[in-house]
C-alpha cells in the first residue's frame, strides 16, 4: 500500500515523514482540541487527543468526498508530575511553565496512530497506534533565560514552551528515551506501523 494522508500541520512531522520517504499529503483540517478531563492520565489524555484528530480527519474526508487513505495522527504532551503542559497562550505563560521545567526532569509523552477506515462499515475507524515517553532532563533556567528564548519564537507552537530540535537543546541535559519522539514523531513507533500495515517507505521493495 502507498499513500497516507498526515492530519498536522507541525513542519517536524512532515519533515521526518520526508526523511523516511513516505508518499504523504498533508490534510488541511480543523480539529479543535480538548483539554484533559479531570483526573485523566496523561496517557489516557494522548491517546484520546489522537483518536479525535483521525476521526475529524476522516469526518472532513467524506464531508468533501475526498479520496479515502489511511490517516496518520500524532499527539505529543509533555508532563511533569500529574500536571499536563500544553502549548503557551503568551510569554508569560511560556516563561512560567519553563520555570516550573528548569532543574527537574519531565516526559514526553507521543501517541502516533494510523487510522484506516473500515470497508464494511463507513464510519468505523481501526486504529494501529504507539504510545512512547522520553525523559528529558533540563537544566537550572533563569528568568532572563526563557524570555530571551520566548524572542526566539521556538516557543509558539512547543508543548512545554521549547523545542529540542533548534536553540532549546541548549536547555536539556539529557534525555533517556527516543529523541524523535521529543520533536514530535518517534521514527522507530512511526515505521513499525508502516511495517505492520505494509505501507510504502525507504525500506519497501
Amino acid at each position: 500500500m502507498s499513500g497516507i494522508y498526515l492530519a498536522s500541520k507541525s513542519p517536524r512531522r512532515n519533515e521526518i515523514l520526508k526523511s523516511l520517504k513516505v508518499e504523504f499529503e498533508v490534510l488541511n483540517y480543523y480539529h479543535e482540541e480538548s483539554a484533559p478531563f479531570e483526573n485523566e492520565s496523561a496517557y489516557d489524555f494522548v491517546e484520546r487527543n489522537t483518536k479525535e484528530k483521525s476521526l475529524s480527519a476522516f469526518a472532513h474526508l467524506q464531508e468533501n468526498q475526498k479520496k479515502i487513505l489511511p490517516v496518520l495522527t500524532a499527539d505529543t504532551i509533555v508532563s511533569i508530575g500529574d500536571k499536563i503542559l500544553g502549548k503557551p497562550e503568551n510569554k508569560d505563560h511560556a516563561i512560567s511553565m519553563l520555570l516550573e521545567l528548569s532543574g527537574q526532569s519531565h516526559e514526553v509523552i507521543s501517541c502516533v496512530s494510523l487510522g484506516i477506515l473500515d470497508d464494511s462499515e463507513s464510519d468505523t475507524v481501526n486504529f494501529n497506534m504507539n504510545i512512547v515517553e522520553t525523559k528529558v532532563f533540563m537544566k537550572t533556567l533563569t528568568a532572563y533565560e526563557c524570555s530571551k528564548y520566548w524572542d526566539t519564537r521556538e516557543s509558539l507552537d512547543k508543548a512545554g514552551s521549547y523545542g529540542i530540535q533548534g536553540i532549546g537543546a541548549t536547555f536539556i541535559e539529557k534525555i533517556v528515551g527516543s529523541h524523535s519522539n521529543v520533536v514530535g514523531l518517534p521514527i522507530f513507533e512511526t515505521c513499525k506501523i508502516l511495517d505492520d500495515l505494509k505501507i510504502n517507505y525507504w525500506l519497501s521493495k
